[in-house]
């Protein structure tokens, strides 16, 4: 703090700046990270520049399915409850919890959720753009402190200087309401009950989240996105549990979901310019669900993965080899044909998703 009590503040350029100076790196001040980027890729041999421009055409494809539905709707009615006010001022902040196993594609989904909704989109003013919804996503254990400066870092207010958890948190909706923020997107939430395993540090967590959401003259809402169990952090205050909403992503279930699995096929291949007929008419999509332990953002993933192995072969048709062949890059199976989901023909008992093989099973 200042001697005056203010937050010291310092933009992102002056950081960038430091870590210059700090490193020595004063012959690329003006290149962006796009820019290296490209940069690199330039070095890559001409074939290798080819696939990895489909590539990003390819992972640049979402596939719809029935659960963007549900969380569109969820969305609508947590935002417009929480826009809807109660004597001319907005009461409270509310929680919106959205959970799913690991690869269900929980990020992509709600990143999509976000921009088609028409009343959470930035808008320029004359004194800059403003960010109804910024995000931030834990990597891994995290306290309130650390979680706070990175919301605030989000906002556009890098902090420097030393400032204790309890004052960065009274201080953060204040901040936030000059910017306008209505709601903190945080990814990967159960990182923060991991480090949170007292009582009493539990109740520090939903306090410090309550106090952001009471603000009175700007009530702060969540949305908190991870692993099922994120879910607990509705049951450390009865006043988060009943201003909650919840969406669960299931794991995709066959044979009901056939159709789903063939539409990623189908999408991604046709944007890579691969004919996919032959895989559609097979077993191979209950195959690749399998490899893919049924979840929706792996099942992308290993189709991702197997058109890529066909572009390096300059294929024009994806095989079964194709997924056969990203299945050995990825997995332990190389030599173990017999624990190959895209190879034997009895896939089914093989441990589904199971790219780790325990070698035991292989005596």
């Amino acid at each position: 703090m200042s001697a005056k009590g203010d937050p010291i503040i310092v933009d992102t350029e002056q950081h960038f700046a430091m870590a210059r100076r700090i490193s020595g790196a004063y012959d690329t001040p003006d290149m962006s990270d796009s820019e290296y980027l490209e940069l690199i890729s330039s070095q890559l041999p001409e074939a290798d520049r080819k696939v990895k421009d489909t590539l990003e055409l390819v992972k640049g494809v979402y596939v719809p399915c029935g659960r963007d539905k549900v969380l569109n709707k969820i969305c609508r009615r947590f935002v417009v409850r929480m826009l809807a006010n109660r004597d001319g001022k907005r009461d409270d902040g509310r929680v919106f919890l959205i959970t799913g196993e690991s690869g269900a594609g929980k990020s992509r989904a709600i990143e999509r959720m976000l921009a088609q909704n028409p009343a959470l989109q930035s808008h320029a003013r004359s004194f800059g753009v403003v960010k109804p919804v910024i995000s931030v996503s834990l990597a891994g254990p995290c306290t309130l402190k650390i979680l706070g400066r990175m919301i605030l870092r989000e906002a556009g207010y890098p902090i420097r200087q030393k400032i204790e958890q309890g004052e960065l948190w009274d201080m953060l909706p204040q901040l936030l309401h000059v910017k306008k923020v209505l709601i903190i997107h945080i990814d990967e939430t159960q990182h923060m009950l991991r480090h949170t395993e007292s009582d009493q540090e539990r109740k520090n967590l939903a306090k410090a989240f309550k106090g952001v959401m009471n603000y009175k003259a700007w009530p702060i809402s969540f949305i908190m996105s991870g692993m099922p169990g994120t879910t607990e952090l509705a049951r450390l205050d009865e006043q988060i549990e009943r201003r909650a909403s919840f969406a669960f992503l299931p794991d995709i279930s066959l044979p009901d979901e056939r159709e789903l699995v063939v539409r990623i096929i189908r999408q991604l291949s046709d944007v890579a310019c691969l004919d996919a007929g032959a895989i559609i008419s097979s077993d191979m999509p209950e195959r690749i669900a399998h490899a893919a332990k049924y979840r929706y953002g792996r099942t992308a993933q290993v189709v991702v993965g197997a058109i890529q192995i066909a572009l390096d072969h300059c294929d024009k048709t994806l095989s079964r080899d194709h997924f056969a062949m990203f299945y050995l890059d990825h997995s332990h199976a190389r030599g173990l044909d017999q624990m190959n989901p895209f190879l034997v023909d009895d896939w089914q008992r093989l441990d589904p998703g199971s790219f780790l093989i325990n070698m035991r099973d292989v005596q």
